[in-house]
């Protein structure tokens, strides 16, 4: 299984496709309208939230353009795939995945005002991983094409290292979307990108989502 901690501590930019093998779910899923103020949102953050929900039901490629020595063995001649399944007004799912490696989830939600994003990480039986659920909440309103995401308590409390991490999500155009994570203190980083130009079939479920 991939190295979580590791993963958690590096500067990741990714072109990712934000798809989904299912889509909203729920009666009344789908993009929430840009600018409705329905859960406090600014309105860059909806419509940073709109640009997502574009590709909910895609998965696209990915490789590695970045990275620097210290995570180079983890991640270099991957396959890599990100995919989201799930899109709701208030939650997006996005899994990567890494060759036969389906641990890792990108979860996004509308709340408290501002969007959140959590790594949700699993076992192959489903059950979560000992370092699980890190992220944090977006300091708005950000810009309708990057959002940042700073490391909260919880984060702070299981990578105590790491309590300096933030993760930013950028839609750089209409065919890349970078996905990064900073480690300030170390200066480690890794940057995957997935083409948003080039869809490809979904993978399997990530495991605990079956």
């Amino acid at each position: 299984m991939f190295n979580v901690q590791a993963f958690a501590g590096t500067v990741v930019m990714a072109t990712v496709v934000v798809g989904a093998a299912a889509c909203g779910g729920a009666p009344g899923s789908g993009t929430a309208t840009p600018g409705s103020g329905r859960t406090g949102t600014a309105p860059e953050q909806d419509a940073f939230w709109a640009k997502l929900q574009v590709h909910c039901g895609k998965a696209y490629p990915g490789s590695v353009s970045d990275v620097t020595e210290y995570y180079r063995e983890g991640l270099e001649g991957k396959a890599l795939v990100a995919h989201v399944r799930e899109c709701a007004p208030d939650r997006i799912h996005i899994a990567l995945h890494e060759n036969e490696d389906r641990s890792r989830n990108w979860i996004l939600t509308r709340t408290n005002g501002t969007l959140r994003l959590k790594h949700d990480h699993r076992h192959e039986d489903g059950k979560p991983d000992s370092v699980s659920q890190y992220g944090g909440d977006a300091p708005g309103p950000g810009l309708a094409e990057r959002q940042i995401f700073r490391a909260d308590a919880h984060t702070a409390n299981i990578l105590p290292l790491r309590s300096d991490n933030f993760w930013f999500l950028h839609f750089v155009d209409d065919r890349t979307l970078h996905y990064g994570v900073h480690w300030p203190t170390m200066g480690h980083s890794v940057r995957l990108a997935f083409d948003l130009s080039t869809p490809i079939a979904a993978p399997p479920a990530p495991w605990g989502y079956q």
